[in-house]
């Protein structure tokens, strides 16, 4: 996975915004997967859960879809047990987030979409009381 991850940062730090919306695009739709697959948890917050995939889809709802690619790989096995499993993806939210609000002032959808990853960031965070 950290290949994965390192791939989706240099994505969010490129300079060409078709890359840092794959990425952002990529990060969200990971970010979801992994609220949906922790909302059963028995430490989980499962509202909480919910609440950062929503956020994920609201975000990525709103961004162009990419040309190639294709979903990241996630083994719900992979995700470590407590808070600290998760900051992983909540870091990578908050890339997103970062990524998109520096292309907001290009389009106002994209401030909307930088929004939404915050707020996942946020909910995702809490899931498990980091």
């Amino acid at each position: 996975m950290n290949t994965a991850m390192n791939a989706l940062d240099a994505a969010l730090a490129s300079t060409h915004p078709a890359t840092v919306l794959a990425g952002a695009w990529d990060a969200l739709d990971l970010g979801e997967r992994v609220a949906d697959a922790v909302t059963w948890d028995e430490a989980s917050d499962d509202v909480l859960a919910l609440t950062a995939a929503q956020e994920c889809s609201a975000a990525r709802s709103l961004l162009p879809v990419p040309e190639t690619g294709r979903p990241l790989p996630l083994d719900a096995n992979e995700i470590q047990a407590g808070p600290g499993g998760l900051a992983p993806y909540v870091a990578l939210l908050d890339r997103a987030h970062g990524a998109l609000a520096g292309l907001a002032a290009e389009d106002a959808q994209l401030g909307r979409a930088a929004e939404h990853a915050a707020t996942a960031a946020r909910s995702l965070a809490a899931v498990r009381g980091l």
